[in-house]
């Protein structure tokens, strides 16, 4: 059979993978999630080891910050969608698909009911749906193979019922197995991440009204980031010159001037900058245009 890695909410498990194929959902973990939780086996077994562990709300958080706002989650379905329906004949909007996951009375999920569904949670969603599923539209394959998970997860974040659910990653079994190490579930995805940055950045710029790279610097410096990191500013002449600026005033500088070899962008650097704008993002006194 493999061995398990999955995702659960309020003890369902709603993603799940084995050996080496799996989803990495590090990204919906704040740093310092890790607890002790119970994993669950066949026979009614029980042992407890370390997962990753935050309440729903906080993954919506960082869901709506890190590329899944209810606008850009709606975009990209719309766009599996359209991609699904070059070759399938799928009749299901959004609004629709976001009612069905939020009209599902998750509090009342248990994990002996989902044995009907072989415990897959995505069968579940199946049914729900299967108003939908007519003749080409091909929904199984749709649901299982084609549409991105996170969506799915997005969508069970708008029911505010659901949000004070715990949403746990049970990584253990895998590493103790020996089919992935802790760094192979929480490495960076620098394209995406770089992406997010950017994303933050800008978004950022325009809720302060500092469009300059120094005056945003000393915005994010008067809202508590250390203006401690060093950075070597390529000059005019082709001379580097040494300044020391905020974390994400550097990373993004780095993202934004590949063509300045005096500075290296490591992935520490770039996953501790976007958690830094995400706590200046939670203490600003009114959100961010946009992002729900």
């Amino acid at each position: 059979m493999g061995t398990m890695i999955s995702l659960s909410l309020n003890g369902i498990d709603i993603d799940y993978g084995k050996n080496r194929y799996w989803t990495n959902h590090h990204w919906l973990f704040p740093p310092n999630s890790i607890t002790n939780a119970v994993y669950r086996y066949a026979d009614e077994v029980t042992e407890v080891k370390p997962a990753f562990q935050v309440a729903l709300d906080e993954a919506r958080f960082r869901l709506c910050h890190l590329g899944y706002s209810l606008h850009e989650t709606k975009t990209k379905f719309e766009r599996s969608v359209a991609r699904w329906n070059r070759t399938a004949e799928l009749n299901l909007t959004f609004n629709e698909f976001r009612d069905t996951l939020t009209g599902l009375d998750f509090a009342s999920l248990t994990p002996a009911g989902m044995e009907a569904y072989g415990y897959d949670f995505r069968d579940l969603v199946i049914e729900r749906l299967a108003g939908w599923d007519a003749d080409g539209a091909l929904l199984e394959d749709f649901i299982k193979e084609h549409l991105d998970f996170t969506l799915l997860l997005r969508c069970l974040a708008e029911c505010s019922d659901n949000r004070q659910m715990i949403l746990r990653w049970h990584h253990q079994d895998l590493v103790d197995s020996g089919w992935a190490t802790v760094e192979d579930l929480t490495e960076v995805d620098r394209e995406v991440s770089i992406i997010n940055h950017t994303m933050l950045i800008g978004r950022l710029q325009d809720y302060s009204g500092a469009y300059f790279v120094e005056d945003f610097d000393r915005w994010l410096e008067a809202k508590g980031v250390a203006r401690n990191t060093p950075y070597s500013k390529l000059e005019k002449s082709g001379a580097a010159k040494a300044v020391t600026m905020t974390l994400p005033g550097a990373v993004r500088n780095m993202i934004h001037h590949p063509e300045n070899p005096h500075n290296a962008l490591s992935d520490d650097d770039l996953r501790d900058s976007i958690e830094c704008l995400l706590r200046v993002v939670r203490h600003l006194p009114t959100g961010l245009p946009g992002i729900t």
